[in-house]
């Protein structure tokens, strides 16, 4: 009946951060309030080092999201924090640099809209809980902004979101991590022990199977059905099948449901990683709309409006 509310401000390019619980509204009133509650106490805590006058708080039906005018760099450090401190909370985090802007809904009063906070809010479809995904978009933004920040995003494989759209996604890359610890490990063993001791713990190494690197875990959600192929073998049909092992490395995915187009997916996870695959099988339909023009011209004075607009 009413159409959709136009921007009252001009977009801008930011920063969007989204948190979400993925079966959030599907719990009890009682453990929606107490999660909430928790991610609010571990955002206030993580959002200090931002002035608030660069960042925007907006409550989502699965979580929260947080909108930055600040730089990529900063904006991938709030991650960090977040994805630290989450401890036992099943927060799925994703991160994109996009445009957003503001419109008025009859209904809700003024609100934050646009393809930054979608792709964002698709990010955390791909992540597991606990984990951090990070779009292409943002994985260049921040490239251009400090190299050697964006060297910490590694690729993480595609993801295709409902609308059979791809997005490459970036996490955390801990493989570099590793190296430098087994790196300062085998130096001390050697300062320590000499070629004895170096051989006896290497031998305890082997006994042990730290050699072996542990595998990776695919999840899968797959709506209504498909076959899963992993590097052409079949796997198994999904649902039932929810959880896949595979070793570290280069794969590929292909999920098959024999009335719909096949979706078939690239993925690198490294030792012990958990990746998701989440796909809708569905008609094919109109073409997507034409991508939104940013305006990096006052983007300052844009993102005024946009708190202005909102109410900030």
């Amino acid at each position: 009946m009413n159409d959709v509310a136009a921007p009252t401000a001009a977009p801008v390019l930011v920063s969007v951060i989204a948190l979400a619980v993925h079966d959030l509204t599907r719990r009890t009133v009682t453990e929606q309030g107490q999660l909430r509650a928790q991610i609010e106490e571990l955002l206030h805590g993580a959002l200090q080092p931002v002035p608030v006058s660069q960042r925007v708080v907006l409550d989502a039906p699965q979580g929260f999201v947080v909108a930055l005018l600040t730089g990529c760099r900063t904006a991938l450090e709030l991650a960090e924090r977040l994805q630290s401190g989450a401890a036992t909370l099943p927060l799925c985090i994703g991160i994109n640099y996009g445009p957003v802007a503001t419109v008025n809904d009859d209904k809700r009063g003024p609100a934050l809209v646009g393809d930054g906070i979608n792709a964002a809010m698709t990010m955390t479809q791909a992540a597991a809980p606990g984990r951090m995904i990070a779009s292409g978009p943002f994985h260049e933004a921040l490239r251009a902004e400090s190299p050697d920040t964006a060297a910490r995003l590694g690729p993480a494989g595609q993801h295709t979101d409902a609308q059979v759209r791809t997005h490459k996604i970036y996490t955390l890359d801990q493989r570099a991590a590793q190296t430098r610890r087994k790196r300062l490990l085998m130096a001390g063993v050697l300062a320590f022990g000499g070629i004895l001791v170096l051989g006896a713990v290497a031998r305890q190494i082997l006994h042990s199977g730290w050699l072996q690197p542990a595998p990776a875990v695919i999840e899968f959600n797959i709506t209504p059905r498909g076959d899963v192929y992993v590097d052409g073998v079949f796997k198994g049909s999904s649902p039932p099948l929810k959880r896949l092992e595979v070793s570290p490395g280069l794969h590929t995915i292909e999920i098959r449901n024999g009335q719909f187009p096949p979706l078939k997916v690239e993925i690198k996870p490294a030792a012990a990683e958990q990746l998701t695959v989440a796909h809708t099988f569905v008609a094919k339909g109109t073409a997507p709309r034409g991508g939104d023009k940013s305006l990096r011209e006052n983007a300052r004075e844009g993102w005024r409006s946009l708190r202005k607009g909102i109410g900030f």
